[in-house]
């Protein structure tokens, strides 16, 4: 090849510079326009992702308000839990064994198994552990790239004895009053953004991040006297494993305020662990006698009869429509007060017969049959009461005696407190005060409307204390106690199996009460069906134990917690 071929001319060599100043120009536009789409067009993206990579939110858990009893003990409060997370691009070469030694020492509580196998940049150790049960390994030096975060989990002291009214928050789910009054004591949660180091163990808080401090949940005060509420569970139970019953309910409130002091329900739990049905605002039954009371009420307040009135009820039974309605026994003749005392179903039609349908409808809507009391608990029935333009030729003698109506047990001790207190009807309540900054704050009353005259309420609570005394109640009597009430027993018509209900309506002392407590089991044995033979004894084990615990009660109004929070002062 001659030394002409092999030099290039200079005309190749200038258009071969070209070439490859063109090659690099391209290049570098390329990389310019790359740059340009990541800092420009992509930038938002990127700058997510690199801060998902080294910028970690942290959940701030606001501490869930505390429920508390009317004398301040704790019914639902806060426990602190550890939770341990392990970020593994801070875990130094080598060190995987650390990791693999906290799981073991964390025993059946580490979500992970032993060796732990990596799961992605962030992995979940263990969640939710007693604090006291791992205070020694936060005291202690945690392997590199171990993180812990202290929440809390809700405990309640007395477990399920008040569970049918405080309820259940865990693992999201809500129930009873941790439900109704979730607003108020759930608070808002604070977030905290980290950064963290490229070298293992540092980071920072990111003071130009959105960082906000957990606001706490407002701490509640019920009107529920947790001594009543464990009694009311205990009685309730060995009264329906004794009996064979289907469930039981026990309502006990203070009349002068519609505060309720105890409302228990057994069982407690479903077989799937959840609440059982709270069959004290939410089931609903035939009332049986107790619902006589209205009649009754009924006719002395219109003035249709007075206690001295005389009806004759020797045949023991009583002709309504195309039914004959029977009384247990045959009395002869019997008065107002003999009527109540003895149950009699025939003088109580007889009496019922004296008042206009409307007049005696409106007198069981404003004892508040019906209609919901308005408690703060989620669920509430409303019982039924038709109308007299939907009554048969029969509903108004059997409305007269508790049958055709169905009511819950808060809304007969509600009309039984109408009675107790002299003739006021109040919306039941179960939150007293909740707490502000600046202390307690009492939780308003509601008395709705007046159902009865002083006179005919004092009369009224006057047969009571016969019944208890003479009549079909000496089953509930307490000796040294005035007690006045009245028995109830509700064939279950409805469900056609000859199943009855036990039932049982008093107020203590009679003549001036502290407390009404009202007792319904469902579906008992037959030698337990009768109201006299299961519910009245009940509501006598209930009191009694109520009165050593706190004797005062058999003297007169027991102490509102309006007058237990101006006593003990703000908090």
């Amino acid at each position: 090849m001659s030394s002409r071929q092999q030099v290039l001319s200079a005309s190749r060599r200038k258009a071969r510079m070209r070439l490859a100043v063109a090659a690099t120009a391209l290049v570098f536009a390329l990389i310019v326009g790359r740059l340009a789409s990541i800092q420009v067009l992509s930038h938002d993206r990127y700058k997510r992702l690199a801060d998902a990579q080294h910028t970690h939110r942290v959940v701030m858990e606001a501490r869930r308000g505390r429920i508390l009893d009317r004398n301040g003990f704790l019914l639902a409060g806060n426990r602190a839990v550890v939770s341990f997370e392990v970020y593994w691009p801070s875990v130094p070469r080598g060190e995987g064994h650390l990791i693999d030694s906290l799981a073991s020492r964390l025993g059946d509580r580490a979500m992970v198994g032993v060796p732990v196998d990596r799961r992605g940049r962030n992995q979940i150790i263990a969640r939710n552990i007693p604090y006291e049960d791992v205070s020694d390994l936060l005291e202690g030096n945690l392997p590199l790239g171990v993180n812990w975060t202290v929440g809390s989990r809700r405990t309640y002291p007395l477990g399920d004895l008040a569970a049918s009214v405080v309820g259940r928050c865990r693992d999201g789910a809500l129930e009873g009053l941790e439900s109704k009054l979730n607003s108020l004591l759930a608070g808002k949660d604070g977030q905290r953004y980290v950064q963290r180091s490229a070298y293992p163990g540092l980071s920072m808080t990111d003071p130009e991040a959105e960082n906000l401090l957990p606001r706490d949940g407002i701490d509640v005060m019920l009107t529920i006297d947790s001594r009543f509420q464990c009694i009311v569970q205990r009685e309730l139970a060995k009264a329906v494993q004794r009996s064979g019953s289907r469930w039981g309910s026990a309502v006990v409130v203070d009349p002068r305020n519609g505060d309720v002091l105890a409302m228990g329900n057994y069982p407690v739990r479903a077989g799937n662990g959840s609440l059982a049905m709270n069959y004290a605002v939410q089931g609903y039954h035939e009332p049986g006698s107790t619902f006589k009371i209205v009649t009754l009420s009924a006719c002395l307040e219109e003035g249709a009869v007075i206690p001295s009135d005389t009806f004759d009820c020797s045949r023991g039974q009583i002709a309504v429509a195309d039914r004959t309605i029977s009384d247990c026994h045959r009395f002869g003749p019997l008065s107002v007060e003999e009527i109540l005392s003895h149950s009699s179903n025939v003088g109580t039609i007889k009496m019922a017969n004296l008042l206009d349908d409307e007049v005696f409808y409106c007198y069981c809507r404003d004892f508040g049959f019906g209609s919901k009391t308005g408690v703060e608990l989620p669920g509430e029935s409303e019982g039924i009461l038709k109308p007299p333009d939907q009554w048969s030729g029969v509903s108004k003698a059997s409305i007269a005696i508790g049958q055709e109506v169905t009511v819950t047990p808060l809304q007969l001790a509600m009309a039984y407190a109408a009675i107790a207190n002299g003739g006021v009807l109040y919306q039941p309540r179960l939150v007293a005060a909740s707490r502000s900054e600046e202390g307690w704050r009492n939780w308003a009353t509601f008395p709705l409307h007046r159902v009865l005259s002083e006179e005919t309420s004092r009369e009224i609570r006057r047969m009571l204390a016969t019944a208890v005394r003479e009549g079909t109640g000496t089953t509930a009597r307490i000796p040294q106690v005035a007690v006045g009430g009245k028995t109830g027993t509700a064939e279950r018509l409805s469900v056609g199996t000859g199943e009855y209900l036990s039932a049982f309506a008093g107020m203590v002392p009679a003549h001036h009460p502290s407390v009404v407590v009202v007792v319904v089991i469902d579906s008992p044995e037959s030698e337990y069906r009768f109201g006299s033979a299961l519910a009245a004894p009940v509501f006598k084990d209930v009191v009694s134990s109520m009165l050593a615990t706190e004797p005062e009660i058999a003297l007169g109004p027991y102490r509102s917690t309006e007058d237990e929070l101006a006593a003990r002062g703000p908090r």
